[in-house]
């Protein structure tokens, strides 16, 4: 499996602040850029929050290399590519990029999801009014029952309207989201890539196109790079990933077969499903590894270790940023 060792380089025109998560006390961490896509290090001055990224750095890269030489930091090997380095031949056979949105195209670690989850509660305490704590246990209950909360909740008995729920839970994604430049750069370079193969790249998620639509405009990520198609929730219906049925039904409506296909997920889950179906599988690490493999995230309650991530992902890299020295054959 090949993985990306830790990086201490930004990319590109960063002079707006940079957003993050933080606690009452902790600092925003600013970057400056040289304006003109050239590389420049990380400030010198580290702040409080600067300090705990790089300490979660260390943590998931000793995750990642448990069990491994100390002589080995960066294994390269995997299922796709030789320990010469020789470039994988999956990436010209898959012709077609799957996103998922949430964790992926942004770090799950900059507090969105956790509001998400939170106005989630909130629904349920105003709709139903339940106390808060039977919020978070049904809340709970009906994510671990199918993977997507609105799906969960209907099941459970509770009458929920999709547009009403969508635009509730994802209120204040613009508070939390914002430009990635190395990020958003390599999606174009994807997208060229895709063009020129004849091949297509979309975007899958489990929550609505809408609100998946209003996420993209916050990270400054321009629509037509998947212009092929946005499916969500109002599309897939009942059929939320992880189910074999939500891949097949969007392989389906682009023309491909899922071994035509490479998908980019955070969620072990999901990975796991549509590597079966046989698809290329890209983990996108980021800030959940250690919920991933620990367990103790609520994306993957199945839990998982090293040994069984390196059995189904093909390429392991803590951002989509990361991907062209990781995958330079996925831009041929």
């Amino acid at each position: 499996m090949k993985f990306l060792g830790e990086r201490d380089l930004f990319f590109g025109d960063l002079s707006k602040r940079r957003r993050t998560h933080k606690k009452k006390g902790d600092e925003i961490d600013d970057f400056k850029g040289g304006g003109n896509g050239t590389p420049v290090s990380m400030t010198t001055t580290l702040n409080r929050t600067t300090t705990m990224t790089m300490t979660r750095r260390r943590r998931r890269r000793n995750i990642l290399h448990r069990g491994t030489s100390s002589t080995s930091r960066h294994p390269q090997t995997s299922k796709s590519s030789s320990s010469k380095g020789e470039k994988s031949s999956w990436g010209k056979e898959k012709t077609t990029l799957v996103f998922d949105l949430d964790g992926v195209l942004y770090p799950a670690s900059n507090g969105y999801l956790e509001n998400v989850r939170d106005n989630q509660r909130k629904f349920l305490t105003e709709k139903f009014n339940l106390s808060l704590e039977d919020a978070r246990r049904v809340r709970k209950e009906a994510f671990e029952k199918h993977n997507q909360t609105l799906k969960g909740l209907r099941s459970l008995g509770y009458a929920v309207e999709h547009d009403e729920f969508t635009e509730y839970v994802r209120k204040g994604y613009d508070e939390y989201l914002s430009c990635d430049l190395r990020v958003n750069k390599t999606l174009e370079r994807l997208k060229l890539a895709c063009s020129k193969r004849k091949g297509k790249m979309v975007l899958m998620t489990n929550t609505a196109e809408k609100q998946a639509r209003k996420c993209l405009g916050a990270l400054n990520i321009d629509e037509k790079l998947f212009e092929d198609g946005i499916y969500g929730s109002s599309f897939m219906g009942d059929n939320a990933k992880p189910m074999p049925e939500a891949f097949e039904m969007v392989c389906e409506d682009i023309g491909v077969s899922p071994k035509e296909c490479v998908m980019f997920e955070d969620s072990f889950k999901n990975l796991k499903t549509c590597v079966a179906l046989g698809m290329g599988g890209v983990f996108v690490a980021g800030e959940t590894l250690e919920m991933e493999l620990g367990g103790g995230g609520e994306k993957n309650k199945d839990k998982s270790d090293k040994g069984e991530l390196n059995a189904v992902a093909n390429v392991v890299v803590e951002s989509i940023g990361d991907l062209f020295e990781v995958c330079p054959e996925l831009f041929d």
